[in-house]
């Protein structure tokens, strides 16, 4: 497991924070022929990298004394469907909800702009949510919500986490996890 960046929730002075983790689906299969993207499935690897990934996410939640993701936002393709898929199965999921949205060439500011007014919306009730999706999207995403960050490269199932202030309408990146399958 590789870990960048680490701060507390001191340091980001957040009182009721939410914990955001933006998950980019795992290693996918090469475009086929005339294939489109949106249906490349997870290759074997892909697979494995992703089960990594859910292995960390279900420990790191219940060391925050966490069940569930209350809410789990996935994109629409193939590979995004098969990684949040295979992360049920190691973490519980109270709702999930396949959103247009986020492909990779969502527009990260609009997205932010509405997760922002949802999660005024539900309330104190969520206070862990994960998005899984695409290159380039996922990084422009985690800088639409901490301005003080510049869009990073995410390795395949990488997980950005991020702690998310709704009332302000501000986020704080924390750090990135990648979990190396066995």
């Amino acid at each position: 497991m590789t870990v960048v960046q680490i701060l507390s929730l001191e340091a980001v002075g957040v009182s009721k924070p939410v914990k955001l983790y933006i998950i980019r689906h795992g290693e996918a299969q090469p475009p086929q022929g005339l294939r489109g993207d949106a249906i490349r499935p997870l290759s074997t690897y892909g697979e494995q990298e992703v089960m990594a990934s859910g292995h960390w996410l279900a420990n790191y939640l219940a060391e925050q004394n966490a069940d569930a993701l209350d809410w789990l936002i996935v994109s629409p393709y193939i590979r995004a469907r098969q990684t949040a898929s295979l992360l049920r199965r190691q973490v519980k999921v109270q709702n999930e909800q396949v959103n247009d949205a986020i492909t990779p060439d969502g527009q990260a500011e609009q997205v932010s702009d509405w997760l922002f007014a949802e999660l005024q919306h539900r309330g104190s009730k969520v206070k862990h949510v994960a998005i899984v999706s695409h290159m380039p999207f996922v990084s422009y995403l985690v800088a639409a919500l901490d301005k003080t960050i510049e869009p990073m490269l995410f390795p395949t199932a990488g997980i950005a986490e991020l702690v998310l202030d709704a009332e302000q309408w501000r986020g704080k990146f924390i750090r990135m996890a990648v979990a190396e399958p066995d």
